[in-house]
């Protein structure tokens, strides 16, 4: 495999058998999403020092150092959300490792500093000017009230949703949950693969009964062909027996695509997150919500329901699988504030509004 950057960059000799060995032994073996991410982010950096005028990284510790701190610079002035400019440091760190160059961004106390106060400063950024709009538990019963599906892809897309917003779902999430993952029983559903969950043991998210029964309701009406009026034969393709639960659908709604359910989950084509923020666009307009939801407001709005329906935070903790409480938190004091004391005074006051 070539190494995946820009043409621009010229690699020297003292590390190009390295980062090439790397990319043939171990890049290939890694999940595509993986390979396209690292790709992309190596290229943006090297996009970035062309534009600049800058050489890239090379073996000069100082040269690497100016680089990655002129990038930050760039990154926290840009759109991109606080989570994104992380990843795209932890990839120049790993590349920077692969290639045995001198790692500023480890080795250097100046530059992890500027880094830290960078990145503290440009979530503060994020936090109070592009955080996703909550979709409450009000919000959504609203949704579950004016849409009515009469498509199997509006059964789907409410299914969907009510999930993400019961288990706190990442769009990530829930494009992998497989039937064998959903308890009925127990109103549980298993999260195998989650950014909080580094070991990889899986975490056990709350279902409830409507969203079961929006889950049912959607499965049957996938495996019922109408063109026969009866069940879909079990070898039929187009049918859910196991695996993937949120499957493509046809253009006139009515029917799923085929799909291999023999493929292991890695290999299986799964929704993306484009189709996910699709889904809450469609269902919004639906329902006339105006607010600009996105496929993170169910996870938000189900910790700021929580908070203020007065879940403690290891309950919240547990409910969104967060490993600290630093995020619950935050949502937390978000709800908080309907009931503080101004909402108090505005209440005694009548300033509460109609």
């Amino acid at each position: 495999m070539k190494l995946p950057a820009a043409q621009q960059l010229q690699f020297t000799e003292c590390y190009r058998d390295a980062v090439n060995q790397y990319f043939n032994d171990i890049f290939s073996r890694l999940p595509k999403n993986t390979q396209r991410a690292y790709i992309s982010d190596f290229n943006e950096f090297a996009i970035f020092c062309q534009q600049a005028a800058l050489p890239g990284f090379n073996s000069s510790f100082e040269n690497n150092e100016q680089c990655v701190k002129e990038y930050v610079e760039m990154l926290c002035q840009s759109p991109l959300a606080y989570r994104t400019i992380k990843r795209r440091l932890s990839a120049l760190s790993k590349f920077l490792g692969i290639a045995k160059l001198p790692n500023p961004i480890v080795q250097s106390v100046y530059l992890k500093d500027f880094i830290r106060l960078a990145l503290a400063e440009n979530e503060k950024y994020q936090f109070s000017q592009h955080q996703a709009v909550p979709l409450t538990v009000d919000l959504l019963e609203l949704i579950n009230e004016r849409v009515i599906p009469d498509s199997l892809l509006e059964l789907r897309d409410l299914a969907l949703i009510n999930l993400m917003f019961d288990g706190l779902l990442r769009a990530d999430e829930v494009i992998r949950v497989c039937c064998e993952h959903i308890d009925r029983r127990s109103n549980a559903l298993l999260v195998l693969t989650s950014k909080s969950d580094q070991a990889g043991k899986g975490q056990y998210r709350y279902v409830s009964p409507s969203t079961l029964d929006m889950l049912d309701e959607y499965m049957a009406e996938a495996n019922f062909d109408p063109s026969h009026q009866c069940e879909r034969d079990s070898a039929d393709p187009r049918r859910i027996n196991k695996g993937i639960v949120f499957r493509r659908v046809s253009n006139r709604g009515h029917a799923l695509l085929p799909y291999d359910e023999s493929a292991s989950l890695k290999q299986s084509l799964k929704l993306e997150y484009s189709s996910i923020y699709r889904i809450w666009k469609r269902i919004a307009k639906l329902a006339g919500i105006k607010e600009n939801i996105t496929p993170h407001s169910g996870r938000v709005g189900a910790a700021v329901s929580l908070a203020e329906d007065g879940a403690t935070l290891p309950e919240m903790q547990l409910a969104g699988g967060w490993r600290s409480p630093e995020m619950p938190g935050h949502y937390g004091q978000q709800a908080a504030v309907r009931k503080g004391g101004m909402a108090k005074l505005a209440k005694r006051k009548g300033r509460s509004g109609t």
